[in-house]
């Protein structure tokens, strides 16, 4: 059985470019063998008769979708409900092309089990003439949770967001790329809608909770989408691990965690072996052993205390327990594992929340969901040990994905200068001591005669002097005099190393500006209007 790939995935360089890997010209000839390889999956899993067609349709269900999917390709993506840069957004708008291309279906998951750290976007601006980058918060900051439980705490923040935004970013702004606005400028008043509508719902009484931070943000961008031309559809994590189905799987990783655990922990060291990999905790930590308990890649939580913990399971007696190790316990018949419905009763009553970790989640998505998944890079690579835990697990080929990104940077004034001109300019001072004669045509010394002259006669001595002995076979002695017509010459040049090196010091700011401003990183939200969606419309369905 093949073991781990190892592949040097990049984000392009070249401004406007993307990645897609496979090629799409590849892309019905990979759907066709990905159906081979689910048939195989319904064949080796030991799941009921139906259950990954049940578990299709009910995904295009819970997404709103009335259709049905029996012959009808599902390609699915997801992430986070943040504000992503433009690689991430590119992964919709081929996600819509993808599906329309094979008269498919796509969804996109909303990866709501994450947790969100940093409410808010990077921005560039200017203090003092000089380019730094702030962070403008869409809400207040508070403890991580994950995206589902965490609601808009500061409305009048989450409001003037948009505003904030161009306040920091108004050095830029003038910039005819930008006469249009921003994405951000048509984004945030969908945004602010829905928070309003979701707020004045909660004050009627008819709302459960305050507005739902990420559902904000993914039912603006959503909208903006449509509007655009996108046919995909959106579909919260959170719903589907509420599911029968996904239950069921989880169930079945309950049954057999030893399995799993022996599986996953030898997949783990098999891909940091292959990958020159030494630490300890990429891509993720083994996982943990306590006696009887063996954790799993999954999260648990409850209504009452909203942050992640770690599943560990153990078989006691005719049951299979699942704890946090924080006190909370549950126990599910062993028996008869695939009784979902007391399951998800069991859970319910004590207020918990069983959830993926993002290996799980694309396991289940590549498995079981869909006929196509699309990666980013980071996933992309960070899959390549779930297949490996996939073939030692369920003893199959795992169906293979796209990885997709693209490289787009903020429309604004910064300087060029790289780190190679960083490092030219070190070797020439590095010059200055070893190849002085290298500087007789500087401007310095040309304009300074007796520089020069002084200069070309030290040089014709060192010339003179190598022609005399071979380096190869001297005694030191020897270096120590080709040494001293190398300092003698370095000497002389003294302005032009104070010349050089306030230059490479002025390379040095100039370059780390260019880091700062060019990153491809920046959110979507900051850039022209006018141009990001079009851009991404066309390289989505122009690239093969």
């Amino acid at each position: 059985m093949p073991g781990p790939l190892h592949r040097r995935l990049r984000a392009p360089t070249e401004e406007g470019t993307a990645l897609i890997d496979p090629p799409l010209a590849t892309i019905p000839d990979l759907l066709a063998r990905n159906w081979l390889l689910t048939i195989e999956f319904d064949r080796c899993a030991s799941f009921p008769i139906g259950y990954r067609a049940a578990a299709r349709q009910r995904l295009v269900t819970l997404a709103g979708i009335d259709h049905a999917v029996t012959n009808t390709p599902l390609i699915l993506s997801g992430h986070q409900p943040e504000l992503f840069h433009p690689g991430v957004w590119f992964k919709n708008f081929l996600l819509s092309s993808l599906a329309q291309s094979v008269a498919g279906v796509g969804i996109n998951l909303v990866i709501d089990n994450d947790a969100i750290r940093i409410p808010g976007i990077r921005v560039p601006t200017k203090a003092d003439g000089l380019p730094e980058v702030s962070v403008v918060p869409f809400d207040a900051p508070t403890e991580e949770l994950p995206w589902e439980e965490r609601t808009i705490l500061d409305t009048r923040r989450f409001q003037n967001f948009s505003s904030s935004v161009k306040n920091i970013f108004s050095p830029f702004l003038n910039a005819a790329t930008y006469s249009k606005g921003t994405v951000l400028d048509r984004l945030w008043p969908y945004a602010s809608e829905v928070a309003v509508a979701v707020e004045n719902a909660h004050e009627r009484g008819t709302g459960a909770s305050g507005p739902n931070l990420g559902h904000c943000l993914v039912r603006a961008r959503h909208r903006l989408e449509h509007e655009l031309g996108l046919t995909t559809t959106e579909l919260p994590l959170s719903a589907l691990a509420n599911d029968e189905h996904f239950l069921l799987f989880a169930a079945h990783l309950i049954e057999r965690h030893s399995e799993f655990h022996t599986a996953h922990n030898a997949a783990l060291a098999e891909y940091r072996l292959t990958n020159r990999i030494r630490s300890h905790t990429h891509p993720v930590p083994e996982l943990a052993r306590d006696g009887e308990w063996h954790e799993l890649p999954l999260w648990l939580w409850t209504t009452e205390n909203p942050s992640r913990r770690a599943v560990f399971v153990r078989r006691h007696g005719t049951s299979w327990q699942l704890t946090d190790r924080l006190g909370m316990e549950l126990a599910i018949a062993a028996d008869n594992p695939g009784e979902i419905d007391a399951f998800s009763s069991l859970l319910s009553s004590r207020g918990a929340k069983l959830r993926p970790r993002a290996l799980v989640t694309t396991m289940y998505a590549r498995l079981v969901l869909s006929d196509l998944f699309i990666h980013g890079i980071g996933g992309a690579k960070y899959d390549e040990l779930t297949d490996a835990i996939i073939r030692r697990f369920f003893g199959i080929e795992p169906p293979a994905y796209v990885t997709a990104t693209a490289t787009f940077r903020l429309p604004i004034e910064r300087p060029n200068v790289s780190l190679d001109d960083v490092r030219a300019s070190a070797r020439r001072i590095r010059e200055l001591r070893y190849r002085p004669e290298s500087f007789f045509h500087d401007t310095h010394v040309r304009q300074d005669s007796d520089l020069a002259q002084e200069l070309s006669a030290l040089a014709d001595d060192k010339r003179a002097y190598l022609d005399q002995h071979d380096l190869r076979r001297c005694s030191p002695a020897v270096f120590a005099r080709l040494d001293s017509l190398n300092r003698a010459m370095h000497e002389l040049l003294q302005p032009v190393e104070q010349n050089l090196r306030a230059r490479h010091a002025e390379l040095i700011a100039l370059a780390r500006q260019t880091q700062l401003l060019a990153s491809r990183e920046f959110s979507f939200v900051l850039f022209p209007f006018e141009k990001l969606p079009a851009q991404l419309l066309a390289l989505s369905r122009t690239i093969s």
